[in-house]
């Protein structure tokens, strides 16, 4: 996982007005977190709800950042 360029960050949020430092933060910083979890570990309840959530906000935030439309 590698982070975005500044120049890709920079051209997201000139293009897109709805999106923030934040929100690229976010996005960078989720996707790294599940690099960091091995997928073939058996897991708990809470901690597979913690991986449909974060997958589910990783979508959120890669629309809101790459998605169709500004």
């Amino acid at each position: 996982m590698e982070p975005l360029k500044p120049v890709v960050k920079n051209d997201i949020l000139q293009s897109r007005p709805n999106v923030t430092h934040q929100d690229i933060e976010e996005y960078e910083r989720l996707l790294a977190q599940r690099f960091t979890i091995d997928p073939q570990a058996q897991k708990t309840f809470e901690q597979s709800a913690g991986d449909t959530a974060r997958n589910a906000r990783i979508k959120e935030l890669h629309e809101k950042l790459f998605g169709a439309g500004g």
